[in-house]
């Protein structure tokens, strides 16, 4: 009796409404469970770090006393199995995601165990891309939304200070995919395709959509800091990051071999919906705000 009395002066406390905290609860399983069937299913750059030959080839050779060639030969193994076991403690993620309660700090301190293995996961896809800080900056909402979920969840109020975490984490992806977009790297192939099939443009066309995407996303990561500005732009970072997302599945769609092309792109769509997902969460924070004010 008296632990239910707590909990209910704590929720008195509280001003993140619930139906924000299930949001964010349903970003972050999507975000979890994607990366859990990428591991389990496909693959994920760990050999990026493990196969560096550069950081590793003194170690490998003195701790273990084998030579590099037989070292690579005989890891993949166990780098097979270590990506598999990542994936299925993924999965374990998505489930306390989904039950999160803050009487239970193992749950949230999961969570935030959870962010650490999405920012080494960065790290790999950075490294994999030559260090390019476009490619590490794109992640932040990925890696943030667990953070978001154990805030709401175990602290609950609408400060500014969550506010202003949630609007660096939305400018740092939309501006890592606007360096990609502008062609200031390399622009993926897969960028002008997916215009082209997703809106059923031509390529010249395409790829001027893109350079206008990126001057917008450069936009959105300054005029969400801005008071009169935040609004509308955060809507279009919705938009935008949910059409982003959702292109992984269109884009490559195959009629002839549909249940192929949705089994190797839907976790890509899954773990990409807090782009879309985490700028409408911080929307629904500031007219909780004004609601109030």
């Amino acid at each position: 009796m008296n632990l239910l009395k707590k909990k209910k002066q704590k929720n008195q406390h509280n001003d993140i409404p619930n139906y924000i905290i299930i949001l964010l609860k349903c970003l972050c399983v999507s975000l979890f469970v994607g990366r859990a069937w990428q591991h389990i299913r496909w693959d994920a750059p760990y050999r990026t770090l493990f196969w560096d030959e550069h950081l590793l080839h003194d170690f490998v050779e003195n701790f273990f006393h084998i030579s590099w060639q037989t070292y690579v030969s005989q890891s993949d193994i166990y780098i097979q199995n270590f990506i598999l076991a990542i994936g299925v403690f993924y999965l374990f993620l998505a489930v306390v995601s989904a039950l999160v309660q803050n009487h239970k700090p193992w749950q949230g301190n999961a969570l935030k165990f959870g962010s650490v293995m999405l920012l080494f996961l960065a790290f790999l896809y950075y490294k994999e891309k030559f260090s390019q800080i476009g490619q590490l900056i794109e992640y932040a909402l990925q890696i943030g939304t667990p953070l978001a979920l154990y805030y709401a969840v175990f602290h609950g109020k609408n400060t500014v200070s969550y506010r202003l975490f949630l609007k660096i984490i939305i400018a740092l992806t939309f501006v890592g995919h606007g360096l990609y977009a502008l062609g200031y790297y390399a622009v993926p192939a897969n960028f002008q395709q997916m215009m082209v099939n997703f809106f059923g443009v031509s390529e010249i066309t395409a790829r001027q959509m893109l350079v206008w995407a990126a001057y917008a996303d450069f936009a959105l990561a300054i005029a969400i800091f801005m008071p009169y500005l935040q609004s509308p732009f955060l809507l279009y970072a919705v938009f935008w990051g949910t059409v982003t997302a959702l292109a992984r599945v269109v884009a490559n769609l195959q009629t002839f071999m549909l249940s192929d092309t949705i089994s190797q792109t839907w976790f890509e769509v899954a773990y990409r919906l807090p782009h879309g997902g985490i700028p409408l969460v911080l929307w629904l924070l500031l007219r909780e705000k004004n609601k109030k004010s």
